[in-house]
């Protein structure tokens, strides 16, 4: 368990097979149970707010969008070339900062979607696995992370500061 009792979970698997459904059903659940919830939309195609019931049109504050945050924080200028940046930048506002609230009290922060030619979301992903890694739950706190398809966000180390990895599948071979 994480420090402090609650505990931070990681659903990942191939594309298609349901991750986000799970996540969002699981984040919805949980705060039906008492609990505060923190949802991670760390899917390059983030639709976690519609599981969520946040309504279409709401605007989403996805984190890779604020370059001045980013910059701020990791000491790298997002889409820069050869810069050494922080791999552990300041987190702690950015929950409260950034997030949305659904309909039954879950919190939501989309990580967001990569530019095309942006080049490396090395500071990007090193303030998204900060904020996994330092986050501090208390007994009644979860964090749910809905995550990108494949093992990429494995070799980024985004899921690395979570207490449990929920992989979803199909009954398929390829799905293994």
């Amino acid at each position: 368990m994480s420090q402090g009792g609650g505990f931070k979970v990681a659903v990942c698997g191939k594309g298609g097979v349901g991750k986000t459904l799970v996540a969002g059903t699981m984040a919805r659940l949980l705060a039906r149970r008492g609990f505060k919830v923190l949802a991670i939309d760390v899917d390059s195609n983030p639709n976690l707010y519609r599981v969520l019931g946040i309504a279409p049109g709401t605007p989403l504050r996805p984190l890779v969008d604020d370059e001045q945050l980013v910059e701020e924080r990791t000491g790298a200028r997002p889409g820069g070339w050869g810069a050494f940046f922080s791999l552990t930048p300041r987190v702690d506002d950015i929950p409260d900062r950034f997030s949305l609230v659904s309909p039954e009290g879950v919190r939501l922060l989309v990580v967001g979607v990569p530019k095309a030619g942006l080049g490396c979301m090395c500071p990007q992903n090193a303030l998204v696995r900060a904020l996994v890694e330092h986050v501090v739950l208390a007994r009644d706190e979860v964090v749910v992370l809905d995550m990108e398809a494949g093992l990429e966000h494995f070799g980024r180390g985004t899921a690395r500061g979570v207490d449990y990895l929920l992989v979803v599948m199909e009954p398929t071979a390829s799905s293994l």
